[in-house]
This record gives C-alpha cells, sequence and structure tokens, in this order.
C-alpha cells in the first residue's frame, strides 16, 4: 500500500477502531479487538487473511469522498459492503455504520447493521447496548421484546466480565463497587422494558434486583410505581418512602417533590389521612442512613461546588445520566424551557427545525434543557409535541449561568464559553438568528488550530 494509504488507514483506525466506546448503564465498555475469537459457524468457513484487489483503495475513497458527512458515509459504506461482502474490513465497516446511523438519529440503519455485526461479535456489551438503545426508540411490542433479549445478553455478557475481572491475580482496587452500577443499570433498563409491554411481575423482579445490587432513590420509586399499577398501595407506599427518604447527596429538589407526591397520595388512598406519615419518613431515613452511610461518605455529591457547566451530570427523563463532559470540544446549543411556558412550545419546535438543518454538521450538539420544578407533566408533555432533541433535567445548570427567562438559548463555542444568548422567542427571526450564530461559531478555529 502506498505512504498515503497508510496515513489514511492510521486515521480510520484511530477514529474508528480504536477510540469508539459507548457509555453502558453507567460504566464504559471499550469495543473488542477488530480480529475476536472465531465462532464455530464461522470456523467452518473459509476465513479471509487479505483484501482482495482495489478493496482498500475502494474503503479509503468511501471515508475520503464522504467528506465528513455521516450520511453520505454511510451510503459509501453500504455500496462497498455490497461491492466487497467478504471484506477483510468487514467488522470495522460494520461498526463505522452503526456509529454513524446512531450520531444521526437512524435507528434502522443501526439495527440492520448491528445484526449483522452481532452474528460475528455476539457478546460485544457495547454493541449490545447500542442495539437496545436503538430498540427502544422504536417504541413497539416487537422491538421491546427484542431489547429485553438483547438486555438478558447484555446481563450475561457483563456478568462474564465482571468475573473475569474478579479472577486476575491482582483485581484492580474497588473493582466490585465499579460494577455494581453498571449491573442494577442494566436490569433497570430490562425492568422498564417489562413495565412499558405490561409483564409487571418481571418488571418488580428486576427493579428488586436493581436496588439490591445498588439501592438508589430511583430503583425504590420505580418500584413503588410498579406497586401502585398492581394495585398493590401498602407496598408501594413502603418503596416511596425509602426513595424519598433516601439518604443522598445530590438529590434534586424537582424530582423530590415528585416522589413526596406520589408518596403523599398513596398514603392517603391508605390511611385516609398523612397522619403518622412523617414519623414513617423520619424512621426510614435513620435506618437508610445506618445501612447506606459508609457508600455515601466516600462518594461526592454529583454537581456540588461545581462551576464548570461541563462538568455537570443531568438526568434524562427515563432516569439515565447525561455528561455534559462528553460534549467537550463541541459547538453546544441549549433551550432551557419548561412545560407551563407558552413561548418554549414554539421556540422547542423551532429549535427542532435548527437541529435538522445541522443534523449533518457532527461538530454541533443540541440539548433541551428542562426547569420544571414539577416534572410530573414533562414525560406527557414530551410525548405530546414529539420532540427529536435529547432532554435533560437542569438540575442547577440554570441558576450557574444565570438563567432567568423562559425560553433562553445559549451557545457555547468549543473551549466551552458562552458565545450567544438569547430570552424570548420571535417567530419570525428565530431560526435564521440562531443558525446565523451557530454558522459563525462553528466556522471559528478550534483550540490549537489556525
Amino acid at each position: 500500500m502506498t505512504q498515503a494509504g497508510n496515513l489514511a488507514w492510521e486515521g480510520i483506525a484511530l477514529r474508528f477502531g480504536l477510540g469508539l466506546c459507548l457509555v453502558v448503564a453507567g460504566g464504559q465498555f471499550p469495543l473488542p479487538a477488530a480480529q475476536s475469537a472465531p465462532q464455530p459457524a464461522e470456523e467452518k468457513s473459509e476465513k479471509k487473511t487479505a483484501p482482495e484487489p482495489n478493496e482498500e483503495k475502494a474503503l479509503g475513497e468511501a471515508f475520503r469522498s464522504a467528506e465528513n458527512n455521516p450520511q453520505a458515509l454511510i451510503k459509501n459504506l453500504e455500496d462497498f459492503l455490497t461491492r466487497f461482502p467478504k471484506s477483510f474490513r468487514r467488522e470495522l465497516v460494520l461498526r463505522t455504520i452503526c456509529r454513524e446511523a446512531t450520531d444521526t438519529n437512524a435507528p434502522d440503519v443501526t439495527l440492520k447493521y448491528g445484526a449483522m455485526l452481532l452474528e460475528m461479535t455476539p457478546d460485544d456489551p457495547t454493541l449490545l447496548s447500542l442495539l437496545i438503545e436503538a430498540l427502544e426508540r422504536q417504541n413497539d411490542r416487537s422491538s421491546r421484546a427484542r431489547a429485553i433479549d438483547y438486555s438478558t445478553r447484555l446481563l450475561a455478557a457483563v456478568e462474564k466480565l465482571r468475573a473475569q475481572a474478579s479472577s486476575q491475580p491482582a483485581p484492580e482496587k474497588g473493582a466490585p463497587e465499579k460494577w455494581a452500577p453498571r449491573l442494577a443499570g442494566i436490569y433497570a433498563r430490562r425492568a422498564a422494558l417489562y413495565q412499558d409491554s405490561g409483564e409487571l411481575d418481571q418488571a418488580l423482579a428486576d427493579f428488586r434486583e436493581s436496588y439490591r445490587i445498588r439501592p438508589t432513590a430511583r430503583a425504590a420509586e420505580h418500584l413503588g410505581d410498579v406497586a401502585a399499577k398492581q394495585g398493590d398501595i401498602t407496598r408501594a407506599v413502603d418503596y416511596y418512602v425509602t426513595a424519598f427518604a433516601f439518604p443522598e447527596k445530590d438529590s434534586d429538589p424537582a424530582h423530590r417533590r415528585e416522589i413526596r407526591r406520589k408518596l403523599g397520595s398513596a398514603y392517603v388512598d391508605l390511611h385516609h389521612s398523612e397522619q403518622g406519615l412523617g414519623d414513617l419518613v423520619l424512621a426510614r431515613y435513620d435506618e437508610l442512613t445506618q445501612q447506606l452511610g459508609v457508600r455515601f461518605a466516600s462518594e461526592p455529591a454529583q454537581n456540588s461546588g461545581r462551576r464548570d457547566p461541563f462538568d455537570y451530570v443531568l438526568e434524562r427523563p427515563d432516569g439515565k445520566p447525561l455528561r455534559l463532559a462528553d460534549y467537550r470540544g463541541k459547538v453546544m446549543v441549549m433551550d432551557f424551557w419548561a412545560t407551563w411556558c407558552g413561548p418554549c412550545r414554539l421556540a422547542g419546535r423551532l429549535f427542532e427545525q435548527v437541529m435538522e438543518n445541522f443534523r449533518n454538521e457532527t461538530a454541533a450538539a443540541f440539548l433541551a434543557v428542562n426547569v420544571d420544578e414539577d416534572r410530573s407533566s414533562v414525560p406527557a408533555f414530551l410525548k405530546e409535541v414529539g420532540w427529536t432533541v435529547p432532554v435533560a433535567y437542569g438540575q442547577g445548570l440554570d441558576q450557574l449561568l444565570g438563567v432567568s427567562g423562559l425560553p433562553t438559548i445559549v451557545i457555547f463555542d468549543r473551549q466551552g464559553r458562552i458565545v450567544f444568548r438569547q430570552e424570548g422567542v420571535n417567530p419570525e427571526g428565530f431560526v435564521g438568528e440562531l443558525e446565523k450564530h451557530l454558522r459563525e461559531v462553528l466556522h471559528e478555529p478550534a483550540a490549537g488550530k489556525s
């Protein structure tokens, strides 16, 4: 291969082979090596050991001609696989398609090529998690059934990795504590799928296992929700008391108010008044503090004292974390909004339009930040408006940035500096004004470049 060809492949390997990893249930799993152990079915087939003539030249051209357009790259790589179905680089190409399809909000493409890749690497936790996420976005019964199956396989794969890590002659210090959030998160994810499918007994069992592995207020709240749906108010009250009294260092006031509402409603249904509820909460708090004091003493509060917005960890409406640190180096556009804010509905729709216009711009990222004090109406609102932009709760980020009016649009440059802020919405000029400023920031050179 020519020197230029070697350089092209080095860049491709760095971008798509080495650094690609996804967050999986609270932790990160690196992608397996490009050459995984062959499965029995593969052993029977002829193993390809060298590229066909012109194969690597064609693949290099597929990347170069896409010109950083992810949709064009997907199309080019699909054409490449049609031309070279047994390519020496097949796994790398499939991984790249899956990664680009995920980034460009194309779950159907992710599922199609992810299924092919899964035949080659059936125990890959990163890939399984990616496929689960794509199926969750489909939101139909058959997709949920597949996601449940993949979640079961993911649990087995992660348990296997944990066992391998524990069997090392010198296991990493604190390893059990590091695996617990991952496993608990996967159980909670499968439980939510069961719950959405109406399989409440299975959902209850998985939420219980999630809480057993790593007790959290969120898991206790989910247990209360399932018990309430089953009509077991006594058990629902017990779970909600645990969720409300849970001694978290960084509990979100808005979320605590929502748990308080659920607890109060269930308790009144059971006892016809709130008499005795305060004593029950205090007793549960003392019990939990005694049980979990050591754990919380060693865990720093999540956002407490942080002054850099990109150090914040926010929460999505489904309870999953969103780490703003993952967006460092990108141009970040945030829309601060609330369900009770009439103009926010219009601004959100126009914000979606801007995001769609920049869908192929990989250096730009968009986030709708909800600041409702009472979050109970947020999921129904999002379902009604049908936004596709990522959504997270503010959790103090709005106070840090001094957001005083809604809606407020904020643009951060690649260095994390606020370079544009706008309050309110002008329907005639909103899209044009925001796109103008966004293009200006995107055209600025990245740090260290001229």
